[in-house]
């Protein structure tokens, strides 16, 4: 009994009907071809045998006929004389080449239906040795990790995506509520440009020219330390005065002293005059500087009415 009866358990029926169909498409082309080429050996052989008796003679050919009958004759008069026996021969090899030129066409056509049956029961490691079906294994357990650790985020579920959106939600809202950016780009902070009064510059101004004051102090202070110690008001020459410049301590220290002691007086009454020009340029709401002539300027300011 053919396999086709008895088809095996691990086929199911939409298999089954595939093979059948496959097989039907085989034996139906099959059958075509071999009439087609039955018919086409038929015919193919009648108008040869025709054209021999008429443009080949049977006896030895002649001058006359030859030059009469043309490529014709040139191409017929190889062919050995056609009988019964070559008429069969075109019957039947007319008809096996158009049976195996439909089938096979009509196989190769259909041929992609049958993959996924060929895979049915396949035993993956046949041939092969416990070696090489450890590796096989080790590499397929490896590509089912890797697939699964990459987590689709369309098939997450409903609940997943909406808690996520609430949480994202809530926590913008508390950031923008607490005065916090959306990011780090300015320190987690809205970029503010406050506008200062009038009042709060020149108070900024005072403290500053207090701050200078005190370092004008400082600074008189240790200069005047540096001149009653006998030494140098910088570090050139180790913080002393050099004996070169003044000849020998004993005979120039008196003079020494005097120029210093000038110098300090000098540099002294400059510091409060400036101190002093510090303090009224404020008071008076004037610029440090000239570059504004004088005066603050309006965008600092204000505008000239509340200047």
């Amino acid at each position: 009994m053919s396999r086709s009866f008895t088809p095996p358990d691990t086929l199911s029926d939409d298999d089954i009907r595939t093979v059948a169909d496959v097989r039907r498409a085989v034996w139906i082309n099959g059958l075509f071809g071999l009439g087609a080429g039955t018919a086409a050996g038929t015919t193919g052989h009648l108008v040869l045998q025709k054209l021999q008796k008429m443009y080949v003679p049977e006896g030895p050919p002649a001058a006359g006929k030859a030059s009469e009958g043309g490529w014709i004759y040139r191409c017929l008069r190889p062919l050995p004389p056609l009988g019964k026996n070559t008429f069969l021969l075109s019957l039947l090899g007319g008809g096996a080449l158009g049976s195996f030129v439909m089938s096979t066409t009509a196989g190769k056509n259909a041929v992609h239906l049958l993959h996924p049956i060929f895979n049915i029961g396949r035993n993956e490691h046949a041939g092969k040795s416990p070696y090489q079906i450890a590796i096989s294994t080790a590499e397929e357990q490896d590509i089912d990790a890797t697939t699964k650790s990459f987590v689709n985020e369309d098939d997450l579920d409903a609940d997943h995506h909406r808690s996520r959106s609430l949480r994202r939600k809530a926590s913008m809202k508390r950031r923008l509520e607490s005065g916090h950016s959306l990011s780090d780009t300015h320190g987690n902070t809205w970029p503010t440009e406050v506008e200062e009064t009038d009042e709060a510059k020149k108070d900024k101004a005072v403290h500053r020219a207090e701050l200078w004051g005190r370092r004008q102090t400082n600074r008189r202070k240790t200069v005047r330390d540096r001149i009653e110690h006998g030494k140098a008001l910088s570090n050139a020459t180790g913080g002393h005065w050099s004996e070169e410049s003044y000849g020998s301590v004993d005979g120039r220290e008196e003079a020494m002293r005097e120029k210093a002691s000038h110098r300090a007086e000098r540099w002294e009454q400059r510091q409060t005059n400036r101190r002093n020009t510090v303090r009224e340029r404020i008071e008076h709401g004037r610029a440090l500087s000239n570059s504004t002539g004088g005066h603050w300027s309006e965008e600092d300011n204000g505008s000239g009415d509340g200047k």
